[in-house]
């Protein structure tokens, strides 16, 4: 369960002070949520909060039980290291990695043996259809490649709560169709929370709910 009660952020910028996220309220049970919005309205900041990227200026942020406005860096990078998958806009690979290691990359870092991990990245490769794209770097995957890839990164570890900020910008109709499909095939098999921002309403249909963000304020559809 994600709790989010009254939340803000501002920035400050060479046009002065921006708020971009502005007394937000609202909550994610299982299953899945949307965000829908323009670019600008605050979309991003609002996930980059809930996923303790950000720090708000005010209000709170729950997770699972957990508060995350509140954890030290430390417990901060433990909890996105064990509980959160993070999709972004454009995919942000490693890029000296290749498409094995990228996959494999949290399981690395919360200690899986090589046995369950090589087990793991093989059955996520064959669920986005990449079996044989293993040695791949991400100079060399398409646009779309390199979505499914990051999709099965964020998934691999089996977290609580999976976040994809515009997953599909970048891609064409049917390519970005497809990868929600998989998205949400791969959220509902490890029981994970998803919560995605997006400008595209074809997505809503997929969504448990869903809420319109408009200069920095949350409006239910």
């Amino acid at each position: 369960m994600i709790i989010v009660e009254h939340l803000s952020k501002t920035f400050n910028s060479g046009r002065g002070r921006v708020q971009a996220v502005s007394d937000i309220s609202f909550t994610a049970g299982p299953g899945a949520t949307a965000i829908v919005g323009k670019s600008g309205s605050g979309k991003s900041t609002l996930l980059n909060c809930i996923g303790g990227l950000l720090r708000p200026d005010s209000g709170t942020v729950t997770c699972f039980g957990l508060p995350i406005h509140l954890l030290s860096r430390k417990k901060t990078a433990l909890f996105q290291r064990q509980k959160l998958g993070f999709i972004f806009q454009y995919g942000n690979l490693l890029s000296y990695y290749t498409v094995f290691d990228n996959i494999a990359f949290p399981l690395i870092l919360n200690g899986i043996d090589k046995k369950k991990r090589e087990k793991q990245v093989k059955y996520l490769l064959e669920r986005i259809g990449m079996t044989g794209l293993e040695k791949a770097l991400p100079n060399e995957l398409s646009g779309g490649e390199a979505q499914r890839v990051a999709a099965a990164r964020a998934i691999a570890h089996s977290p609580q709560m999976l976040l994809a900020d515009e997953p599909t910008a970048s891609l064409d109709s049917e390519t970005g169709e497809n990868l929600m499909g998989l998205l949400f095939e791969l959220a509902r098999e490890r029981n994970c929370t998803l919560l995605l921002s997006t400008h595209d309403p074809e997505l809503l249909h997929l969504c448990d709910q869903s809420f319109q963000m408009r200069d920095g304020r949350l409006i239910k559809p």
